[in-house]
């Protein structure tokens, strides 16, 4: 019985096949066939090409020549002899969130056989509780917040109004328009003001960001996900909201608003008018993006009340190099913290 079933594990494994897509177009309209998250976009991959040292590959699964599952990794290259370590942030892709597991597992074995790769890191977008990854991964430090605030964007405008959580949010919403908030898409001309309102938020909220020229990146290398608003009144600039959006989720990447902005209630015109936004353009779910402590998580939960809370990050040791890297990496970031 036990070599039967040796034989049938076998012969699954003969039936996966690996298509590597190497097409913008191509791999993006994959990734909105089956609902992926937008950091499994092209563009995504694309960003963290232009600004660092990774470097994107793009996988399609198959058994029996049907999709099975997508993952875009993210390869960096580390000092002999440890080879790489991959990332698939938000990844990988399944049609079922019962396939995550195996679709994962797939992923780390072409990392393994392609890449010569340390590891492979993941943080799908799967609740918590809902799958188990298999004995191999190991839980690991975030990069993405596994707890955040999410909205079900399958009802109508109305719906999704009344069903917001907070009285006061759906208040402030209608007061702002009435005040004479208008919000639209922002363009590359924007970005001065942009970047002008993020950094007073940041040094207002004590929060760290990337340089000016990663921004600006971003709104080229994302253009294929690239959501982002602007808030104003009588043509003054007050927030903005920069979201990127595939058919599955839309999710917040930055935002920020002035103090003028505040006393308007612009940040919450611009969040109902970027949900309005995400539902137009066919997102199933709308991901405020991290809770953590404070005025902007709980800002974030007059939307939608109750946390969710993924999976969180995990690691999937590809060599025997693994623990000798990890223990490394602890250590330099101890010492150079």
């Amino acid at each position: 019985m036990i070599e039967y079933a040796v034989e049938i594990e076998k012969r699954l494994e003969l039936m996966v096949e690996y298509r590597e897509v190497t097409d913008a177009g191509a791999w993006n309209r994959l990734i909105n066939e089956h609902a992926g998250h937008p950091m499994q976009a092209w563009g995504w991959g694309e960003l963290k090409e232009r600004t660092g040292s990774w470097r994107a590959r793009r996988i399609v699964v198959e058994r029996d020549g049907a999709f099975a599952g997508a993952c875009q990794v993210l390869v960096r290259k580390l000092p002999w002899p440890f080879g790489h370590i991959c990332y698939a942030p938000r990844g990988p892709v399944a049609d079922r969130t019962a396939d995550v597991p195996r679709v994962a597992d797939d992923v780390a074995a072409w990392c393994k056989a392609n890449l010569s790769a340390v590891s492979l890191k993941i943080d799908p977008a799967v609740p918590e509780g809902s799958v188990a990854l298999s004995s191999a991964w190991l839980p690991s430090e975030k990069i993405s917040l596994p707890r955040t605030a999410a909205i079900d964007l399958a009802p109508s405008e109305d719906e999704i109004m009344a069903g917001l959580h907070s009285k006061k949010a759906r208040q402030y919403i209608r007061k702002a328009g009435r005040s004479g908030v208008t919000v639209r898409s922002a363009t590359a001309d924007d970005l001065d003001a942009i970047m002008d309102i993020y950094h007073h938020t940041a040094e207002s909220d004590d929060f760290a960001l990337h340089t000016d020229e990663y921004y600006r990146a971003a709104f080229t290398a994302c253009s294929d996900v690239n959501q982002v608003f602007l808030a104003e009144f009588e043509g003054r600039p007050l927030a903005f909201l920069w979201n990127i959006t595939t058919s599955g989720t839309a999710f917040e990447l930055w935002g920020g608003v002035t103090e003028e902005g505040k006393r308007l209630r612009a940040n919450y015109l611009l969040k109902w008018h970027a949900m309005c936004a995400a539902k137009e353009a066919g997102a199933a779910l709308y991901d405020l993006n991290g809770l953590l402590e404070g005025g902007v998580s709980n800002f974030k939960l007059l939307f939608a009340g109750e946390p969710t809370v993924w999976i969180g990050t995990f690691d999937r040791p590809l060599s025997p190099l693994y623990h000798v890297w990890d223990a490394a990496l602890k250590l330099y970031r101890r010492l150079f913290k």
